[in-house]
């Protein structure tokens, strides 16, 4: 049989992960697809321009869509569950063949709503979510070449966040406090240290913004694969950065915060003369690839045009 394409292994993923009573790992589930499609060893051995196997790279994205519609989660670095909306799907969409589309409809019509039971005026009621699930997918006739191109990267850039934030999860708690003083640090804030342990207070990294150590970030790092982070954590913060000096504070978290925390932040940073800067997991993602930290470049495309003023500008060579 042919190598399957990312739709035709959207359902048998699912499938396989519904008949599991636990979660199931990334190679358990690779080797179900070679079995599922009956693959040859030359199939099994075909590889991407970038020297992944082709298998591996197909499954990854069909894993991604997935995750996306909210039909399967990660449980623990590379192994991953079905969701109840994943049974709900199949149970739903039986006989139907699980494409792109059908997943994007999925999401839109089953999206999640806040279910926090904190109370938060109607102003901030809005959420600030900036997932990027919901990247719309063109239409291969009527886009340009140039659009196409933009949206496989950004395509791209959307399953490296989710990568990234996937590996963020589920690293050990003081490796994610490093690496949140060192992304602070690449990123141009000052030296830091990481000072988390037993009996932090509250503080788990402090960036020096001068040499002589007058002027402090404190960072708190929490790394949450999905607990959302509530305002008792950015007040109990608040308090800890007054016992290191400092006027200025990040708390960064693989997860999201929830309304009444982002109000805490606002509150703390309009009437106790000191910032409280919040960044979620998907920021978090994104400043790292933003300043190259924990991700490497794979390929180069040059794109050229035509360089107009040869052919209309007489004076130009």
């Amino acid at each position: 049989m042919a190598m399957p394409t990312q739709t035709n292994m959207h359902r048998p993923i699912l499938e396989f992960a519904a008949s599991k009573e636990g979660d199931i790992s990334r190679a358990e589930a690779i080797n179900h697809l070679e079995e599922r499609f009956s693959l040859a060893d030359s199939e099994l051995q075909e590889t991407t321009e970038g020297g992944q196997r082709r298998l591996n790279a197909l499954f990854g994205w069909a894993r991604q869509s997935l995750k996306q519609a909210e039909l399967i989660e990660s449980t623990a670095w590379g192994r991953f569950n079905i969701t109840p909306q994943g049974i709900k799907f199949l149970e739903e969409n039986s006989e139907r063949e699980v494409t792109l589309a059908t997943l994007n409809k999925w999401r839109q019509e089953h999206a999640q709503q806040d279910t926090s039971d904190e109370t938060l005026p109607a102003e901030l009621a809005t959420s600030t979510s900036h997932s990027s699930a919901d990247t719309p997918v063109l239409d291969e006739v009527e886009a340009t070449p140039d659009e196409l191109i933009k949206a496989v990267h950004d395509k791209l850039q959307d399953k490296l966040r989710d990568d990234l934030l996937e590996s963020l999860k589920f690293v050990k708690p003081h490796i994610f406090e490093r690496i949140v003083v060192r992304l602070l640090e690449k990123i141009g804030y000052g030296n830091g240290k990481r000072v988390g342990g037993s009996g932090d207070g509250g503080i788990d990294g402090i960036i020096e913004r001068d040499p002589l150590g007058f002027e402090k970030i404190g960072i708190q790092a929490k790394r949450y694969p999905e607990k959302t982070v509530g305002a008792p954590v950015i007040r109990d913060f608040n308090t800890a950065l007054d016992f290191i000096g400092a006027s200025m504070g990040v708390v960064v978290t693989t997860s999201t915060f929830t309304k009444a925390a982002q109000q805490a932040a606002q509150t703390v940073s309009a009437s106790d003369n000191k910032f409280i800067r919040l960044i979620d997991g998907e920021e978090l993602a994104s400043l790292m690839i933003q300043h190259n930290f924990g991700v490497v470049t794979e390929n180069t495309y040059e794109v050229k045009k035509l360089d107009v003023n040869l052919f209309s500008d007489p004076d130009y060579l």
